[in-house]
């Protein structure tokens, strides 16, 4: 075999084993951190891969996903959201249950009495798409802002973390953040049956 061909050959072989090696430690690394186990929703939040999520952590990640969705829904990209274009959703005109709102809440409730792990939401949870907005609309100017939006989601993941943060030691854990997810999963299945029930019985009529 010529040397050329062997310095080749001991280039491409090197390279193999430089990336088998660097696969193995981000296998370890993944491993270690719980990726195995598909909790990749707690790992977007530990940014600084602590295994805790701080408060910080998740009000920046509520940042991201304000702004995230304004550039979304600014059609127009003015860098406001009109009622029209918060509205919009992802499958469409975002639907209002505010009518059904006390009813969902009951019906809700009495599925709570078969599963522990649902949590009973409160009316305010289902108003519709233009008192939501009214509500992120804090200047009254007939428009969100990225501000405005950012300001809110932050308010609603500070309420999120002290919910999660079950010992109150000031950060949330793999196993808080999980206990809540499977909380929160069965919660919103509860919604989505009772919205199914309620809106078939008013069809009925």
């Amino acid at each position: 075999m010529s040397m050329i061909k062997k310095s080749v050959n001991f280039v491409v072989i090197a390279g193999f084993i430089t990336t088998a090696t660097a696969l193995s430690i981000s296998q370890s690394i993944a491993f270690e951190r719980g990726h195995h186990r598909g909790n990749g929703g707690f790992d977007r939040l530990d940014t600084n891969a602590d295994t805790l999520v701080s408060l910080e952590e998740m009000t920046a990640a509520a940042e991201s996903k304000a702004a995230n969705m304004l550039t979304r829904k600014d059609s127009d990209e003015d860098g406001l959201l009109s009622l029209e274009e918060f509205q919009q959703g992802r499958k469409g005109v975002i639907a209002d249950y505010s009518d059904l709102a006390d009813d969902i809440v009951e019906c809700v409730a009495g599925l709570q009495e078969e599963n522990a792990d649902i949590v009973v939401p409160d009316a305010d949870n289902f108003l519709s798409p233009e008192d939501k907005f009214a509500a992120l609309d804090t200047s009254g100017d007939g428009f969100v802002d990225g501000d405005e939006l950012a300001a809110a989601k932050v308010a609603k993941a500070t309420e999120r973390f002290t919910s999660l943060d079950t010992d109150e030691d000031g950060s949330v854990t793999e196993a808080e953040y999980e206990a809540a997810k499977a909380s929160r999963s069965a919660t919103r299945q509860a919604v989505r049956e009772c919205i199914a029930d309620l809106s078939a019985e008013d069809e009925a009529v």
